[in-house]
């Protein structure tokens, strides 16, 4: 093998092509970018970066010499245009590339159900997004954020810490209640407003208004709220156009992984882009910061001959928001008993089961406690072994 070629300077790119090197992989590693910027670490970008408490440098993953010191070719600014497996030829931007092997990490972009949206109207997925929004955020007095999953609660978090009016819009009866469930999402959604944020839920908003720059926005049921920024927190959508005809499973949740994250002959996947298949064949897309490097290190390691590798850790996301810490362990939709403990969301655990087993677990702060329940969650822990709670916390 001689030319490894890593599509998307994500974090699952960067991570694939650190792992590469550091397991001894001496071969050609190129690493392309369509970003300008240096590879970045994303979670700051809704929380530490709109506050003011990091700056843009401080979210790089390396400076421009470590990769050259690893003998990296990191190409920024260059986009992939058109693959073909068969040639085993990348098309961008710059030119064709020849490669041995090629991984996909091309990520995902916020979706937009406004393309035509007046100025002030943003979304947040790149650091391009966070500075704009970041500028416009210093100078508004209200801000309207339609979508209350984890970026959008992040995002009214920072900015009522910058002192901003924050009206949060969701379709759903209550904030994360697909990702928590209906015992343990109004727990979440009371800390929201405790600090002070509007919330606005079973609504949808059908129009924005303003000439120029957005002054409201219309919801369905014709209630019309004054605003001078918009935040669109609506999902992702996975960056698989440029993967068109080359013969590739591809689905809504991006290119379709088996679950040693190869995705087709010297072509494998990991981040935000793709779903894997697990054990017995079923698709799952996890958009975590945990998956995507999980996923990176495992498809480093079969990429150099030990194909055989596949993830057995319990998925794993946390949100930062209004000074508390939200780890979401494992899979928390679809069980059959919930146990929520805990006397409100400062000390909130809920554990999720099906047929007896220890499924998926939301721990709120408690870093000792949702280790344990990672490991739990993982082994399939039957819910008779988990012990006490008071020994537990320990």
């Amino acid at each position: 093998m001689r030319h490894v070629l890593v599509v998307g300077a994500s974090l699952a790119g960067v991570r694939v092509a650190e792992n590469l090197r550091s397991l001894g992989f001496d071969g050609r590693l190129s690493l392309i970018g369509a970003e300008q910027h240096l590879p970045y670490d994303r979670p700051p970008l809704s929380k530490e970066l709109l506050t003011g408490s990091l700056d843009p440098d401080a979210v790089v993953f390396h400076e421009r010499a470590w990769f050259a010191d690893h003998d990296i070719d990191l190409r920024l600014g260059e986009r992939a245009v058109h693959l073909d497996p068969q040639r085993r030829t990348l098309q961008t931007t710059e030119g064709t590339l020849e490669y041995d092997e090629l991984v996909v990490a091309t990520g995902a972009r916020a979706r937009n159900p406004f393309p035509q949206a007046p100025r002030g109207v943003c979304t947040l997925r790149t650091l391009d997004d966070a500075e704009a929004f970041r500028a416009a955020l210093t100078a508004a007095a209200h801000l309207v954020v339609i979508g209350g999953g984890f970026i959008g609660l992040e995002v009214a978090s920072s900015a009522r810490a910058l002192g901003k009016d924050v009206t949060v819009v969701e379709v759903a009866d209550t904030p994360l209640v697909r990702s928590l469930g209906v015992e343990t999402a109004p727990a979440v959604a009371d800390l929201a407003r405790n600090h002070g944020i509007r919330l606005l839920c079973g609504r949808s908003v059908t129009a924005l208004g303003g000439t120029g720059s957005v002054e409201s926005v219309r919801l369905d049921n014709g209630e019309d709220i004054d605003c001078d920024l918009v935040l669109l927190g609506v999902g992702a959508v996975p960056n698989t156009e440029w993967l068109d005809g080359a013969g590739l499973e591809i689905t809504s949740a991006g290119i379709v992984c088996d679950p040693t994250g190869r995705a087709g002959e010297h072509l494998w996947a990991a981040g935000d882009v793709c779903s894997w298949r697990d054990t017995v064949g079923v698709a799952h897309r996890h958009e975590h910061w945990t998956s995507a490097a999980e996923q990176a290190t495992l498809v480093a390691h079969n990429l150099l001959g030990d194909d055989s590798r596949t993830l057995t850790s319990a998925p794993y996301v946390w949100s930062d928001q209004f000074g508390r810490r939200i780890n979401l362990i494992g899979t928390t939709t679809g069980y059959d008993a919930v146990r929520v403990l805990g006397h409100d969301v400062s000390d909130l655990v809920a554990l999720y089961a099906r047929h007896g087993l220890l499924v998926g677990a939301c721990v709120v702060d408690q870093a000792s406690l949702m280790l344990k329940c990672r490991r739990w969650v993982a082994e399939r822990t039957p819910v008779t072994a988990i012990p006490a709670w008071d020994l537990a916390r320990v």
